[in-house]
């Protein structure tokens, strides 16, 4: 049997239930003559058998029969294979016998006796009688799906509009960081990397560490075409200012997502120009705290030229990790101001040869929280402060003045604490020699993981 498209069709199997069998071989051959697959049983345990292992689209089964009658056959048929139809054969109908069976779930009933044209139209009109069940149930089935579908491309539409929202908000906020808005994208996304670049340089970037050269020439491509594009699966990117912003995931991207990704590259060119503003801001702002560094310098003779010398390691240090230009900016400007809070501690503690009292160390101790005190109305350094404050904590948390320990520290004050303290170490004092590279480095070593953060030592080195 074939359909309207040449292809081949299941012929209708059909399952006759009558004690007697010459009726049961006529019909099943009456049946088999109108095209359909028939087995016949005389038993209603040996229907229940067949129902068991074989699948059947109708049941014609007497009413009457001696171990099984047809009403609890078909009982049984329904839990058996719940999508199978059934028709009833009796010599004794009634009215209540037909409303029974059809409120029992059969789909018609032929009286004892019948003719042969009684069997071909009972079966014809309960088999198209199914086959337009059938068709209203995947009619709406197909539009369940179809209004699932349509709820999740409202959902998504919702949250997309939603997350460019977010992104336009962080963008309109004052000294919102480029970090932020690209964490943004990360999230909505569901990215583990997203660079924002210029040329061949990393503007800023959020997640996985490390290079990728994949997604960065995608960058680089999409930057110089000024168009959207999807590169290998997982990979996207977009025009953003005078560069580019790209993004990786683990699942592909969508057509759909270039439209998106296009409008939050467009969207972080006003966040790059608005940083560009920022900058320049902040380096008007760092001309007056240098002069301040060169004030607590100028109180404090044996520090002379120790912010510079750190800030020039922390930034070695910082592109060694291969940073990015923004977090190397950022550590460089924390090292730069680190010990500006110790303008507010008298010349005297600070220029003691000797050692100090348990209350002058003290003193000495309240610097980190002067420092972010004196930074704080500057909304640019909002980020540099929480360097300026931990840059003493420890990582066994016996440090000061917060006491954090290890996680708890920001990255940036742990690796501050580390070049902090070696230039601390190898510098001259009046009262003694600096110590040698080495030596340092060796006490570095031993202080991992009590007093510094032990990842970092294991990175740090001096050329």
């Amino acid at each position: 049997m074939t359909d309207l498209l040449g292809g081949m069709v299941r012929p209708v199997r059909i399952l006759v239930v009558d004690d007697e069998l010459q009726i049961a071989q006529l019909l099943s051959g009456v049946l088999q003559a109108e095209g359909y697959d028939v087995d016949y049983v005389t038993d209603g345990t040996d229907a229940v058998e067949r129902l068991g292992s074989e699948n059947y689209d109708l049941m014609l089964t007497d009413l009457r029969m001696p171990q099984m009658g047809g009403m609890e056959l078909i009982e049984e048929a329904r839990r058996i294979q719940p999508g199978v139809d059934s028709l009833i054969m009796t010599a004794f109908a009634s009215t209540d016998t037909a409303v029974s069976a059809l409120r029992s779930g059969v789909t018609d009933y032929l009286r004892k006796p019948f003719g042969v044209d009684d069997v071909r139209s009972a079966v014809s009109k309960a088999l198209q009688s199914r086959e337009e069940r059938q068709e209203a149930e995947r009619e709406k089935s197909t539009l369940s799906e179809r209004l699932a579908h349509q709820e999740q491309d409202l959902q998504q539409s919702v949250a997309d509009l939603s997350f460019l929202h977010d992104l336009t908000r962080l963008i309109a906020e004052p000294n919102t960081p480029l970090r932020a808005c690209l964490s943004a994208i990360a999230r909505h996304f569901d990215c583990e990397r997203v660079v924002l670049i210029e040329g061949d340089r990393v503007i800023e970037r959020v997640g996985a560490e490390g290079d990728d050269p994949e997604l960065m020439e995608l960058a680089r491509a999409s930057a110089r075409a000024g168009l959207s594009r999807l590169g290998a699966p997982g990979c996207i990117a977009a025009p953003a200012a005078h560069g580019a912003v790209a993004a990786r995931r683990k699942s592909w991207f969508l057509r759909n997502d270039l439209r998106l990704i296009a409008i939050a590259g467009r969207d972080l060119a006003m966040a790059v120009e608005n940083d560009r503003l920022r900058a320049e801001q902040r380096q008007s702002y760092l001309g007056i705290v240098a002069t301040l560094i060169e004030a607590v310098e100028a109180k404090d003779r044996f520090n002379r030229g120790h912010s510079r010398r750190v800030a020039e390691l922390a930034r070695a240090f910082a592109e060694r990790l291969e940073l990015s230009d923004r977090e190397v900016e950022l550590i460089e400007t924390g090292a730069k101001l680190h010990d500006i809070g110790k303008i507010g501690v008298p010349e005297e503690i600070l220029n003691k040869p000797g050692r100090l009292t348990d209350d002058e160390f003290d003193v000495i101790k309240s610097h980190p929280v002067i420092g972010e005190q004196i930074l704080r109305p500057l909304d640019f350094l909002a980020e540099t402060r929480p360097i300026v404050r931990h840059h003493h904590e420890r990582w066994d948390g016996g440090g000061y003045p917060d006491g954090l320990a290890t996680e708890q520290i920001p990255r940036a004050a742990a690796l501050l604490s580390i070049v902090d303290s070696y230039d601390a170490m190898t510098s001259n004092r009046p009262y003694r020699e600096g110590l040698p590279k080495q030596r340092a480095l060796e006490i570095l070593e031993q202080g991992a993981g009590t007093q510094w953060d032990p990842e970092l030592v294991s990175l740090f080195d001096v050329a």
